[in-house]
């Protein structure tokens, strides 16, 4: 097995892990027994471990080296998983939730991410990158999707604490098995071991900071509707069970992963950029409608209508990263704006369950939404003169 087959095999495990956790996990804490608020403190612990992780990534992912990282974060990833099955007291979960590197979103944006999306270029001939990131992101999204179904696992056996523990346990063995895939990975190292930002051009600096700022806008506003919100709002607002949301989400997931594979291919035609703007400025719209519209049926259509586009800004993102930094600076970068990303979404959880349990339902999609369009007319504004 080559070793982008080996990267792409990594995304798959990885993201139906996430997939399964990330629907099931606000809901195990509200068997415990515990509020919106604590379901809203533990989803912002998750994110804040991401942060923790993309920040040593920045500073010492070309020194203590790219391989090494992965092994360390599949060996958090099962220790993580081993945790949340051998206990259920509130503190052993938070304190894996954040070691973990679990995702909230059912796909990612946390250090696997930053280091596989910086060395893919070159695993990869330039004339086939765009298609390469669409793959990438198609195969998490289908995987998310299998992993979201395979969430209402525990609703087959009468929601038994046990059930859901067993989910764990198989989110402990998948990091197990992508450390055994990580050790075999060859040749994957900058050639710049430069601790910091030292190694990147001044120009590289400016865009890393514009990047940042403009991607924190944008993750602001999805931390308002991440995938495990999302499962929660219609738990709470809908009594949807958790059978029903694992099918759901796994609908979700599929209709997103047909997408970003075609915004490879629209891409190639009218560039990066204004692929992530025009896609993402439409499923804004769609966003802001759910919350009103008055009944199970409608909202769903909504959320599938925002899926068909919400995520086409993701492989053309990374591609367009790619056309502006160099090889040595892509990891760094990655970590760089996808620690802001991770920053500026931790607010999203504990406010959203501040509204939810003072019954203010729509406040996520409103916030979310408007964030985001914020977001998109500034990058365009920002960056349309380099985009080809």
């Amino acid at each position: 097995m080559n070793q982008l087959s080996m990267i792409m095999l990594t995304k798959g495990l990885r993201t139906f892990a996430f997939g399964l956790v990330s629907v099931m996990t606000p809901i195990y804490l509200a068997i415990l027994g515990y509020p919106p608020f604590y379901v809203g403190l533990a989803l912002f612990l998750i994110v804040s471990g991401n942060v923790f992780s993309n920040i040593l990534l920045t500073w010492y992912g070309n020194a203590f080296k790219r391989k090494n990282f992965l092994l360390l974060f599949s060996f958090l990833m099962m220790f993580s998983g081993l945790l949340l099955f051998m206990s259920s007291n509130l503190l052993f979960i938070l304190l894996a939730l954040f070691i973990g590197n679990i995702s909230t979103t059912g796909t990612e944006a946390g250090p696997f991410q930053s280091i596989e999306t910086g060395i893919l270029p070159s695993l990869t001939r330039a004339e086939k990158r765009n298609r390469a990131y669409g793959f990438y992101n198609t195969i998490g999204y289908i995987m998310s999707s299998l992993g979201a179904l395979a969430s209402s696992f525990p609703s087959y056996f009468r929601m038994s604490i046990l059930s859901f523990r067993i989910a764990y346990l198989f989110y402990a063995f998948v990091g197990l098995v992508l450390f055994s895939i990580y050790f075999l990975l060859k040749n994957i190292e900058a050639s710049n071991r430069a601790k910091g930002l030292s190694h990147l051009r001044e120009t590289s600096r400016k865009d890393v900071r514009n990047l940042s700022i403009l991607f924190s806008l944008d993750a602001f506003g999805g931390g308002f509707v991440t995938q495990s919100i999302l499962s929660y709002w219609f738990y709470l607002v809908y009594h949807v069970s958790l059978k029903s949301l694992g099918f759901i989400f796994m609908l979700v997931n599929i209709i997103t992963a047909l997408s970003i594979y075609a915004a490879s291919l629209i891409a190639e035609k009218i560039g990066n950029l204004h692929t992530m703007v025009i896609t993402h400025l439409l499923s804004n719209a769609f966003l802001v409608l759910i919350p009103f519209a008055g009944s199970l049926m409608g909202s769903l259509a909504f959320l599938f209508l925002r899926q068909s586009v919400s995520q086409m800004d993701v492989p053309t993102r990374q591609a367009f990263m790619v056309q502006i930094f160099d090889e040595d600076e892509r990891v760094t970068a990655n970590a760089i704006t996808n620690t802001f990303r991770s920053l500026s979404s931790l607010p999203g959880s504990p406010i959203v369950g501040f509204a939810l349990e003072n019954g203010i339902v729509y406040l996520p999609y409103i916030v979310g939404g408007g964030s985001k369009f914020i977001y998109d007319v500034l990058v365009y504004l920002v960056y349309k003169k380099r985009a080809r």
